[in-house]
C-alpha cells in the first residue's frame, strides 16, 4: 500500500475516533493494522498523522476528499475490511451515532459501496448472542451445539466449545470471522481472536482450535457451506477404485475421490506419478481398466450423451486459434455452444467472459503464439479457461495451469478458477509447486507417489503435518506461525526422502518406497462419503445443426486463414510463380543461323508433354502443401470441443470445402498463366478440370496423412515421399512398357502400381483431349481412327498372323530344320486360336471375306492351315482397302477445309492446336516394337490413342492401355478425359471415408502398436 494512502487512511480513523471520543481504541486499531502493514520502525509516523488529525475540525467535503484520494488506490476487498474496520472502531463503545453514520455514509459513497448494504455487518458487529447471530443473514454458526440455532447454516464440531460466526459479504465475496466471547481457544493464522472485532479469512485460511486434539477449521469447509446454497446446481463426483494401466505396467492403483460442488481439488505428484493420466481418466478422455467415475450417478463411460456438457477441458497446451483475436476465439466457441441464442445474447456472454477474465484491454488483439506474443501468458491462460467458462460446464478438468507463468500470473489464475468454485462449480487443478499463496486456495489435495499410488487425500494445509507425522518428525506444524506461509515442496522432500550413506551424502535410494506410502494412505486416509446427487444438472449447451456447424467451422476457418497475411501471400504466389517459372523454361522456339529468335510455334515445342506432365505435379504439390498441416494444428482444438460432441462430418465437409476453394483458385491462376505463356489455345475449361481435380486428390491425400501423424515435421517429410511415386508411375519419367518386370502388366494395360496413381490418370486424360480434342484435330480423329485401325490391320497384325501360319506349316510339313520346336508350334496355336476367334471383320464394305473357317486347335493339320492362310491374306486386302478408302475421304475433308479458309489458314490451325510431340507420344510411332506377344494374345503397341479397347465381360473392367481414347466401363464406352476425372473423384470419396473412418491413423497406430513396448504403451 503506498504512502499516501496511508495517510488518508490514517486520517480517517482519526476523523471517526473523534465523532465519538474512542480516541485510545481508534489507536489499539491503527496499530494493529500498522503492525501487519508496515514495519515497526515506522508506526511513530502514522500515529503522529492520527494525532494531529485528531485535534483538527474538518467538514464533509475535506471528509470526502481524504477518502477519494484513499479509494484511488484501493481494491474492492480492501475498501470493505477499512469500512468494516470503522465500524467496528463506531461499535468500540457500544454506541453508533448519528454523526458516525453521517461520516461512515460519507465514506462509503467515495469508496463507492453502498452503505445499506453493511446492515448484516452492523448486526454482526453489535452481539455476541449466537443466537442473534443465527438470525443474520449469510451468516454460519459454529459450535459443539448438534441441534444448530435458527439459521440454517450451521457447521457441528465437537471441539468448538466457544461457538464462533462467520458471515459472508458477497459483495466482495469475503468471509469474515468473530469469537463470541474472550477466548484463548482460537488463533486465525497464528493470531489470537478476540470478541468484539470481524476479521477477514482468506482463501487458506485456518482456525486452529487449542485443544488437546488440536483440530482446525478450514476456509474451505467454512465456504462450502455458502456456495453449496447460493445459485448453484449441486453436483457430486465419486471416483470409485480406478486402476489404469499402461499396456502391462499399472499407471494407477486403487484411487477414490468424492468431492461436490463448490470445491477446488489440486492433483500433485513427482514426474511420472500420473497426474495427467489420473485428469484424463477423470474427464473420459482415458477408460480405466479397473473402477467407475460417476458424476451425479452417472457413468461417464456407460452413459456419455448423459453428461455431454457436463464437463469442461483445460490442458496444459494453448488450445487456442493463434490467428484470430481473443474476441473472435470467444466468438466462434460460443457460436458452436449456443445454438438458441441470438446474436445479441452470444455479444453479451462474450463480453462478460471477457470482463470477467480481465481481458477487456485486450479482446481485439490476436492471440498469436508463444514465440510471437501479442498478450501475455497469462493472458493466454485466462483465455483458454474462458474458452471452457462460455458454456458454463459443471466440472472443470485443468492441466498445469501455472506452466511457464511468473509468480503473479499464476496467482491471478487460480484466483481466477478460485472465483469460478463461488458459483459451485467443481474444478479439478493438476498443478507442480505451487506458492504458498496458491497451495492455501486449494480446498482439497490428492498427492500421487511414482507409479500412481495415492499417498494423500484431504485438505492441502493438513499434508504438511501429516507427511511429518508419519515420518517422525519432530516439528510437526505445516505453517509459519508468524508468516503463516505453507512449503508444500515439503511433501515431496519428505515422500522422496533419500538414504544418506556413511559420509552424509545422499544416495539415489529411497527412505521409503511409493507402497510405504500407499499402505499408509490406506490405513489413516478416510474417503469422505457424501450423498449421490440424483438430478442431472441443467446443461445451458445446445450444438447446432450439422449444416450450421458446417457454416461455423468454414467462416472460422477463413478468419482464421485470412488473419494470417504471411499464409494467404505464400498461398497465393505459389500458383502464379509455379506457373510462369515452369512455363517460361519449357517455352521452346528456334534461332535461325544468325542467332535470332523464329516465332514461336506451338506445333514445333518439343517441351508439352512436360509441360502437361510437370502441371499435374504442381497440382498434386499445391494440393498436397495446403493441406498436410490441417488436421495437425487444430488437433489441439479438436480435443477441446470433442467435449460438445460436435460433429465430425462437419468439420470434414468443412476443410474440404475450402481446401476445394483455395485450390480452384490456385488452378485458376495457373492455367490462365501458363496456358497462355504456353500458347495452348482453347481447352482451358479442360485443364482447369484435370488439373482442379487433382488438386482436390492431393488435398485428400494431404488430409488423411495429417489426420494419422502427431508432427507437422513428419508430415512434410513424407510430402516428397508421397509426390515421388506419382512421378516415376505417373508414364512419362518411367514408361509402362519399360517398368520392372514385376510391376509390368503382361496384357499391355498400364501396371496396377500405375493405376494408383492421380498423376497416370491426369496426365493421360489432358494429353488425350488435348491430342484429340483441338479444334484442329476434331476435324480429322474420327477419321483417322478408321485410318490407322486399318493401317495397323494390315501392315502389322495380319502380316503377324501370317507369320505364325507360315511357322506352322513348315512345322506341319517337317521343313524347318528344328527351328520350330514343338512348344513354339503349340503356342502360335493357342495364339491363332484366340486371335481367330475374337476377329471382327469391317462391314463397310460389299467386298469382304468369307466366314472365317473353325479354328479347332485339336484338329488343326496342314489342309486346315492353308484355309486359315488364304482367310487371312484376303483380310489383310480386305483392310488394305479399308486405309485407301479412308485416306481419300480424309483428302476430300482437307480439301475442303483448304477450300473454306485457304491454305495458309489451314496451316496457321496447324500450328496453333497440334503438337508434334504430344502426337508422337499418343501415337507411340518412334516405338521400335510396334506389336508385341504376351502369352496367347497379339497386344498392339503403335496408335493407343486410335485403339479403342475391347468390350469385357466384366462390366466393371475398364483397365486398358495408356492413351486409350476410350474406356468401357459398365457396358458403355465414355471419353477417356472424363472418365479419367470420374475415376479421380472416385479416389477422392474413397479417401474420404478413409479419412472420416481414420483408416491410415488407425494404420499408423497398429504399426506403432505392433513394434512398440507392450509393458509401457497407453492402450
Amino acid at each position: 500500500m503506498s504512502e499516501k494512502v496511508l495517510r488518508s487512511l490514517t486520517k480517517l480513523f482519526a476523523i471517526m475516533a473523534c465523532a465519538d471520543g474512542s480516541i485510545d481504541e481508534a489507536l489499539n486499531i491503527l496499530e494493529e493494522y500498522l503492525k501487519h502493514t508496515l514495519h515497526e520502525s515506522n508506526t511513530n509516523t502514522y500515529i503522529e498523522i492520527f494525532e494531529r488529525q485528531a485535534r483538527l475540525d474538518v467538514d464533509e467535503n475535506q471528509i470526502k476528499q481524504i477518502a477519494e484520494t484513499a479509494a484511488k488506490d484501493l481494491t474492492l476487498r480492501q475498501r470493505v475490511v477499512m469500512v468494516i474496520d470503522l465500524l467496528e472502531l463506531a461499535f468500540s463503545n457500544d454506541v453508533f451515532s448519528d454523526e458516525e453514520q453521517r461520516i461512515l455514509r460519507t465514506i462509503c459513497e467515495a469508496f463507492n459501496l453502498d452503505f445499506e448494504r453493511l446492515d448484516k455487518m452492523q448486526r454482526f458487529l453489535t452481539t455476541n448472542d449466537i443466537d442473534k447471530l443465527g438470525q443474520v443473514g449469510h451468516c454460519l454458526t459454529i459450535s459443539n451445539n448438534k441441534e444448530g440455532y435458527i439459521n440454517k447454516r450451521h457447521l457441528y464440531r465437537a471441539e468448538v466449545t466457544i461457538p464462533l460466526a462467520v458471515l459472508y459479504m458477497p459483495l466482495a465475496r469475503m468471509y469474515f470471522v468473530k469469537v463470541t466471547s474472550k477466548t484463548h481457544l482460537y488463533q486465525l493464522n497464528g493470531e489470537p481472536l478476540n470478541p468484539n472485532r470481524a476479521y477477514p479469512i482468506d482463501v487458506g485460511g485456518v482456525i486452529r482450535i487449542n485443544t488437546q486434539s488440536g483440530a482446525n477449521l478450514y476456509h474451505s469447509e467454512m465456504a462450502a457451506l455458502f456456495i453449496n446454497k447460493i445459485d448453484s446446481d449441486p453436483i457430486s463426483f465419486e471416483a470409485n477404485n480406478i486402476d489404469f494401466f499402461f499396456g502391462k505396467k499399472q499407471g494407477l492403483h486403487g484411487i477414490d475421490i468424492v468431492e461436490e460442488s463448490g470445491n477446488m481439488v489440486a492433483l500433485m505428484g513427482a514426474s511420472g506419478s500420473g497426474k495427467s493420466t489420473l485428469l484424463n481418466v477423470l474427464n473420459g478422455s482415458s477408460k480405466p481398466k479397473e473402477g467407475t467415475v460417476l458424476i451425479n450417478g452417472i457413468d461417464i463411460y456407460k452413459e456419455k450423451d448423459e453428461v455431454k456438457g457436463m464437463i469442461g477441458y483445460v490442458p496444459q497446451d494453448d488450445l487456442l486459434i493463434e490467428e484470430l483475436s481473443v474476441y473472435e476465439n470467444l466468438y466462434y466457441a460460443a457460436k458452436l455452444s449456443f445454438a438458441h441464442f441470438s446474436h445479441e445474447e452470444i455479444e453479451k456472454t462474450i463480453m462478460r467472459t471477457i470482463e470477467n477474465l480481465g481481458l477487456y484491454a485486450v479482446k481485439d488483439l490476436k492471440v498469436g503464439n508463444p514465440l510471437e506474443k501479442t498478450i501475455s501468458g497469462g493472458q493466454r491462460k485466462r483465455l483458454n479457461i474462458g474458452l471452457e467458462l462460455l458454456r458454463e460446464p459443471s466440472i472443470l478438468f485443468v492441466d498445469e495451469p501455472t506452466s511457464g507463468l511468473s509468480s503473479q500470473d499464476s496467482e491471478n489464475v487460480i484466483d481466477l478458477l478460485r472465483q469460478l468454485t463461488y458459483s459451485g462449480k467443481l474444478i479439478f487443478v493438476v498443478i507442480h509447486q505451487p506458492s504458498s499463496d496458491i497451495y492455501k486456495m486449494f480446498d482439497k489435495l490428492l498427492v500421487l507417489d511414482t507409479g500412481g499410488y495415492p499417498v494423500y487425500y484431504g485438505n492441502p494445509i493438513n499434508a504438511v503435518s501429516y507427511f511429518k507425522g508419519e515420518a517422525n518428525y519432530a516439528d510437526v506444524e505445516s505453517e509459519c506461525i508468524r508468516c503463516g506461509n505453507v512449503d508444500s515442496e515439503q511433501v515431496f522432500e519428505i515422500i522422496e526422502s533419500k538414504i544418506l550413506d556413511e559420509y552424509g551424502r545422499r544416495t539415489r535410494k529411497r527412505k521409503w518406497k511409493p507402497t510405504y506410502w500407499w499402505a499408509k494412505y490406506k490405513e489413516h486416509v478416510e474417503i469422505p462419503e457424501i450423498e449421490t446427487v440424483k438430478e442431472k444438472p441443467k446443461n445451458a449447451l445446445e450444438i447446432p445443426s450439422m449444416l450450421k456447424q458446417l457454416k461455423i467451422f468454414i467462416l472460422r476457418d477463413l478468419n482464421t486463414k485470412f488473419n494470417n497475411k504471411q499464409y494467404v501471400a505464400v498461398n497465393l504466389l505459389q500458383a502464379p510463380l509455379l506457373a510462369l517459372m515452369l512455363s517460361l523454361i519449357v517455352y521452346f522456339y528456334h534461332l535461325d543461323e544468325l542467332g535470332n529468335r523464329v516465332d514461336y510455334v506451338f506445333r514445333e515445342n518439343m517441351n508439352m508433354p512436360s509441360y502437361i506432365f510437370m502441371a499435374v505435379i504442381v497440382a498434386l504439390f499445391l494440393g498436397l502443401m495446403i493441406s498436410a498441416e490441417e488436421l495437425i494444428k487444430d488437433r489441439t482444438i479438436r480435443k477441446r470441443e470433442k467435449y460438445l460432441s460436435l460433429s465430425n462430418t462437419s468439420y470434414l465437409f468443412s476443410k474440404m470445402a475450402i481446401l476445394s476453394g483455395m485450390s480452384a483458385i490456385q488452378i485458376i491462376v495457373f492455367v490462365v498463366i501458363g496456358n497462355t505463356i504456353m500458347g495452348i489455345k482453347g481447352l482451358y475449361f479442360e485443364y482447369f478440370a484435370m488439373l482442379f481435380t487433382t488438386a482436390c486428390v492431393a488435398n485428400m491425400i494431404g488430409l488423411n496423412v495429417s489426420s494419422a501423424f502427431k508432427s507437422v515435421v513428419t508430415v512434410y517429410i513424407l510430402i516428397p515421399i508421397l509426390l515421388i511415386p506419382q512421378l516415376l508411375l505417373g508414364g512419362v519419367v518411367v514408361q509402362y512398357s519399360n517398368i520392372n518386370p514385376i510391376f509390368k502388366n503382361q496384357q499391355g494395360k498400364v501396371p496396377l502400381v500405375g493405376e494408383l496413381m492421380a498423376s497416370r490418370w491426369a496426365f493421360e486424360g489432358l494429353m488425350v483431349e488435348q491430342f484429340s480434342d483441338n479444334v484442329f484435330e476434331k476435324e480429322f480423329f474420327n477419321v483417322d481412327s478408321e485410318i490407322y485401325s486399318a493401317d495397323y490391320l494390315r501392315t502389322y497384325y495380319y502380316p503377324t498372323l501370317l507369320g505364325k501360319i507360315e511357322d506352322c506349316k513348315l512345322y506341319l510339313n517337317e521343313n524347318h530344320d528344328g527351328k520350330i520346336t514343338e512348344y513354339k508350334y503349340h503356342d502360335n496355336l493357342e495364339l491363332l486360336s484366340y486371335e481367330f476367334n475374337k476377329m471382327e471383320i469391317s462391314n463397310k464394305f460389299d467386298e469382304k471375306p468369307s466366314i472365317h473357317p473353325n479354328f479347332d486347335v485339336a484338329t488343326f493339320d496342314i489342309i486346315e492351315a492353308n484355309k486359315v492362310q488364304k482367310y487371312l491374306e484376303v483380310t489383310r486386302k480386305h483392310y488394305n482397302q479399308v486405309y485407301i478408302y479412308w485416306k481419300k475421304k480424309k483428302e476430300e475433308r482437307v480439301q475442303k477445309l483448304l477450300k473454306e479458309s485457304g491454305k495458309e489458314r489451314y496451316l496457321q490451325l496447324k500450328d496453333i492446336y497440334t503438337n508434334d510431340k504430344i502426337s508422337e507420344f499418343v501415337t507411340n510411332v518412334v516405338t521400335s516394337k510396334r506389336i508385341v506377344e504376351y502369352g496367347s494374345k497379339l497386344v498392339q503397341k503403335i496408335y493407343p490413342i486410335y485403339n479403342v479397347p475391347e468390350a469385357k465381360a466384366n462390366p466393371f473392367e475398364f483397365r486398358t492401355h495408356f492413351y486409350a481414347p476410350k474406356k468401357y466401363f459398365m457396358g458403355q464406352f465414355f471419353k477417356t478425359f472424363w472418365f479419367n476425372i470420374a475415376v479421380m473423384w472416385g479416389m477422392y470419396i474413397l479417401m474420404a471415408f478413409a479419412l472420416y473412418f481414420r483408416l491410415l491413423a488407425r494404420l499408423v497406430r497398429w504399426i506403432e502398436l505392433r513394434f512398440a513396448d507392450k509393458d509401457n504403451i497407453r492402450l
